[in-house]
């Protein structure tokens, strides 16, 4: 049994099949004794003297052939048949058809692979430009603390002079009342005022608080940006090397 799927033949100079070894999965229909009519391949290497090649189609023995015929010469230089063997094309155009879809494929991821990529890198640009407006705004935030600093003086300040003028005006008797009144609302806005600076700088500080976490977020997605562009990046170049692959692939397939 021929454990290839292929079939082979050798004849004389006339043509005569003198020896046949036929294919697993078709049928040539050639015998031994059986004369080649003229025209064919193997006749046409008879007559030009060298070796030749062909693809029959389909339609002949149910499959694609890939047939080879080589001249026998003998010592005086004549002629005194030919070898040939025929292969079937079914393997080959599989392997051609599954290059080509690997290849297209390849092309798809790569072409994705690379817009993934410059994705990833501006999505980073924009992490990073993000971050940099969480610093400032944790530098404005810091700014601040001098500002409520001094307010927090004045109102010190102002409660202090407050009670400075109540007790003056205590001194001073039934002429200081008026200005006793003034000194009690100054003492009070001094004390509003104080109480005030206090709530903005719990506020300040949970907003500066947010705003740390918001940044060291921002830093671990800017680094998981940063690791999918370059994962990204080894994909595509990865996918080249496949499709170089590939075109080898469809180039030995496509040998005949």
């Amino acid at each position: 049994m021929n454990p290839y799927d292929c079939h082979a033949t050798v004849t004389d100079v006339e043509g005569k099949i003198l020896c046949y070894i036929p294919a697993n999965t078709y049928d040539t229909g050639l015998k031994v004794d059986m004369i080649l009519n003229q025209g064919t391949t193997i006749q046409q290497c008879i007559s030009s003297r060298q070796q030749l090649s062909a693809i029959l189609p389909e339609h002949l023995y149910g499959v694609k052939l890939k047939i080879a015929v080589a001249p026998i010469i003998e010592e005086d230089g004549s002629v005194s048949g030919t070898i040939g063997i025929g292969t079937s094309m079914k393997l080959q155009d599989s392997i051609h058809a599954a290059a080509r879809s690997i290849s297209a494929t390849a092309e798809q991821i790569n072409s994705t692979a690379g817009e993934l990529a410059t994705t990833a890198v501006k999505l980073a640009e924009n992490i990073n430009k993000a971050k940099d407006v969480g610093q400032t705004v944790l530098g404005h935030i810091g700014k601040t603390d001098n500002i409520l600093q001094f307010v927090s003086e004045v109102a010190d300040n102002s409660n202090l002079l407050g009670l400075n003028a109540a007790i003056e005006a205590a001194r001073a008797g039934e002429q200081g009342r008026g200005f006793a009144v003034v000194a009690d609302e100054i003492r009070k806005m001094a004390l509003n005022s104080s109480q005030s600076v206090k709530d903005i700088k719990q506020i300040l500080q949970t907003v500066q608080n947010d705003t740390q976490s918001v940044v060291q977020i921002i830093s671990m997605t800017s680094e998981l940006g940063e690791r999918q562009a370059a994962a990204t990046e080894e994909m595509s170049a990865t996918m080249q090397q496949l499709t170089a692959i590939v075109t080898e692939l469809e180039k030995i397939a496509s040998v005949t």
